[in-house]
């Protein structure tokens, strides 16, 4: 979460809304992400948050904020109905999924495994990738590499499927392949170390890789909209 980029409504000495953002490059351009909003219930049908995002919108603005992103779940209508008033269309259609995993551990499956920090970034330019959520994206994994590892298959020293994913709880962060055979067996590997995987924000236009995960027993939970909104700066006179 970025401080300075955040907003709150008051009423006299009490926060009463809040806008948290957070700050960072994302689809090429500097952007902010809509970490969490609220008005409290009393204050609500009062324009809190038209008149909250108002202002923030100015301030983001001013810094040469592009790009506004939020994410919001595909039934919450009145949230999504709120966010269009506001400008806001959407960019993409999320899927999360959760995969229960209880495979015993096979060798034969030729996959290696580093900490994030200790892998070469280039390297994931050999596979198609599956575009990656704001939360998930280059620049934040960055801020705390220490969290990820990176599953991987080669052939002759070339990548051909890959994986980073949390090593608390193998959550898969981002993924790539190619081929969705050769992605199939990182995860499989994944599956022999961890009793749960929730794999989040997978965009809906990659069906083959959403095949392939459903193949492997996924269920899908949820399903989110990225909205985004374009920022240009006010002329000054």
């Amino acid at each position: 979460m970025d401080k300075q980029l955040s907003f709150g409504a008051f009423s006299g000495d009490r926060l009463v809304g809040f806008i948290l953002n957070s700050c960072s490059i994302y689809q090429g351009a500097r952007a902010v992400f809509d970490v969490g909003t609220g008005v409290i219930p009393e204050h609500r049908g009062n324009k809190v948050f038209t008149n909250l995002f108002g202002f923030a919108q100015q301030q983001l603005q001013e810094q040469g904020i592009k790009r506004y992103y939020l994410e919001v779940l595909q039934q919450n209508d009145r949230a999504i109905h709120a966010y269009q008033k506001q400008g806001f269309s959407t960019e993409r259609e999320f899927c999360v999924l959760n995969l229960t995993a209880n495979l015993p551990q096979d060798p034969a499956l030729q996959v290696s495994c580093v900490d994030l920090a200790a892998f070469d970034a280039h390297r994931f330019d050999d596979c198609t990738r599956v575009p990656p959520s704001y939360e998930h994206s280059d620049n934040l994994l960055r801020l705390h590499p220490e969290l990820y590892s990176v599953a991987y298959r080669q052939q002759e020293q070339k990548l051909t499927a890959f994986c980073v994913f949390s090593k608390q709880d193998g959550r898969l962060i981002q993924l790539g392949y190619t081929t969705i055979d050769e992605l199939r067996q990182v995860v499989r590997w994944l599956m022999s170390r961890y009793s749960r995987i929730v794999i989040k924000n997978i965009d809906k236009r990659c069906a083959e890789v959403l095949a392939m995960l459903h193949s492997l027993g996924a269920v899908e939970v949820a399903k989110q909209y990225e909205m985004v909104k374009e920022l240009r700066a006010e002329k000054k006179e």
